[in-house]
């Protein structure tokens, strides 16, 4: 059976692929945006020495984590959003060829009924 839709075929790929990239660009924000703070406030605190309290540097850890936390959830449903944009494209021409097929075999099995002759006289 031949092949339809050669461009949503495409398209539906292209959103695939774009929905994997958003979720690695978006792995690698929040594990860098957790890394930034905890990094970040570990720096601060040992910068400025004794003059910090000794929670000074947690802010900046919280605030890392939260982001981070932030850009994995909003970053993964935009990614799997994507994704799924992808995947119902390629739902809508696998629907479409399966279709397209039990139509084509209904067509094959259905033969013009021929009625039957006349009984032949008897005499």
């Amino acid at each position: 059976m031949e092949k339809r839709y050669r461009a949503l075929r495409i398209i539906s790929t292209l959103y695939k692929i774009l929905g994997i990239i958003v979720l690695v660009i978006a792995i690698i924000g929040a594990i860098g945006a957790c890394l930034g703070g905890v990094l970040g406030g570990a720096s601060l605190q040992n910068t400025l020495g004794q003059d910090v309290p000794a929670l000074g540097g947690i802010g900046s850890v919280v605030a890392g984590i939260i982001g981070g936390l932030i850009g994995i959830i909003f970053g993964g449903l935009s990614g799997l959003s994507l994704y799924a944009v992808g995947e119902g494209i390629s739902l809508a021409i696998a629907m479409e060829e399966n279709t397209r097929a039990t139509a084509m075999h209904l067509a094959a099995q259905s033969r013009p009924v021929v009625p039957a002759s006349p009984p032949a006289p008897q005499g």
